[in-house]
């Protein structure tokens, strides 16, 4: 049985009708998301918002693509799932998975983000959230 599997017998994906307009909505949210992490000023007290703000618009594209395939996610390690196993894109998946590390130590166990990490950040988060754009035209 694959994780994605084991996350929908587990309740952490509920599998529902596809919903291409709920998708478009949350695609244009992800869009504004990574546009305002980009536009929060670069300093020593706001590193953690703009990490939090652009893993938000990386995970809003792909939930976005989850309601085009007929998924909810009820789970932010589903969705690694979901990157590797279903959109076969392990690459992808590895990154958003470190990401999201990174956000739950900063929400849940109050760590810094690095000045590195956060211009890291800055710039591929993008880039992976138009590699998971792709999908919405398939």
């Amino acid at each position: 049985m694959t994780r994605f599997r084991q996350s929908i017998d587990e309740g952490y994906v509920k599998i529902i009708p596809r919903d291409k307009i709920r998708a478009k909505s949350l695609l244009i949210s992800a869009d504004e998301a990574i546009y305002s992490a980009k536009r929060i000023p670069f300093e020593s007290g706001t590193l953690k918002s703009i990490i939090r703000e652009l893993y938000e618009g990386l995970r809003q594209h792909c939930e976005a693509i989850g309601y085009l395939k007929g998924y909810k996610f009820l789970s932010h390690e589903a969705i690694t799932y979901f990157i590797d196993e279903i959109l076969n894109e392990q690459g992808i998946s590895a990154r958003f998975d470190r990401y999201r590390k990174i956000r739950n130590g900063i929400n849940y166990y109050g760590d810094d983000a690095s000045e590195e990490t956060v211009k890291e950040a800055l710039r591929e988060i993008p880039l992976l959230a138009a590699s998971i754009k792709k999908f919405f035209d398939k």
